[in-house]
């Protein structure tokens, strides 16, 4: 800020940098200017001051007495100014977003991963495995995607696999909520391994309903989720040894979320 000041020629007063309960600003000048969270207060303070430094060169600029007189020293025409009035931007016009710097400028969206846990069935032991949920804003609503994989920890081995379109609102990729919805539509494989054949694979709908608790540190958050799970047709596997999944089932997730930081 010295430099600033000492390269306008002059001793200058140093500005001062007021933070309360209320707000920020700026005083200089016998002035007062405004923080408003545009960037970081260091940043924000040096463009005040530049601005306040440089509004009377451009004003001088603007003078169409003193271009006039620069354009005839020079030996260079002037155009008559036409009886037009110039353009006016629209009133509803928005100038382009500060890259979001707190959590309360994210526009939400981005990817949660998290380990999913579905209770077992009478002939499906516990199966458990990785989750993969991502998605963007839409107004007050994420749309997205999910893909799913969990396997069996007990018994014959089986591998469950989701795919589904999601719809849902709240944590956790929105950064300033506690609380989530989701729904999802998609299907669900049922296969068994390792002796996985053309005859060990079944597939049928399904629907997801689900809330969402989460807490969010800038970039990350951290979320618990529970979903009930509704087979909108029996998911069997039939061999000599009968495996059916839950009509409906319920899981319990633990995972990270890393949400969209770029523009709000």
């Amino acid at each position: 800020m010295q430099l600033l000041l000492r390269s306008e020629g002059g001793e200058q007063e140093l500005p001062a940098v007021v933070c309360t309960e209320q707000g920020s600003w700026l005083e200089w000048r016998g002035r007062r200017f405004p923080i408003v969270g545009r960037a970081s207060i260091e940043d924000e303070v040096v463009d005040i001051v530049e601005s306040e430094l440089h509004d009377g060169d451009r004003e001088a600029e603007a003078d169409p007495r003193r271009t006039e007189e620069r354009a005839v020293a020079a030996g260079q025409p002037m155009l008559e100014r036409g009886a037009g009035s110039s353009p006016t931007p629209p009133a509803n016009a928005v100038p382009a977003d500060p890259v979001a710097l707190r959590s309360s400028d994210a526009r939400g969206g981005g990817i949660a991963i998290g380990i999913q846990t579905e209770g077992p069935s009478e002939t499906v032991g516990f199966a458990s495995g990785p989750s993969f949920d991502f998605g963007t804003s839409i107004g007050p609503l994420m749309v997205g995607g999910r893909e799913a994989f969990r396997f069996t920890l007990s018994g014959r081995q089986v591998m469950f696999m989701d795919f589904q379109a999601t719809l849902g609102v709240g944590a956790p990729l929105n950064p300033d909520a506690k609380f989530g919805l989701v729904g999802r539509f998609g299907a669900e494989w049922m296969v068994a391994y390792p002796e996985g054949n053309s005859g060990q694979a079944a597939v049928v709908p399904v629907i997801d309903l689900g809330g969402r608790l989460a807490h969010s540190w800038r970039r990350v958050g951290l979320w618990v989720g529970a979903d009930a799970h509704f087979r909108l047709s029996t998911l069997a596997l039939r061999s000599s040894r009968s495996q059916t999944a839950n009509d409906v089932g319920v899981s319990f997730t633990l995972g990270v979320a890393f949400v969209d930081w770029s523009r709000k």
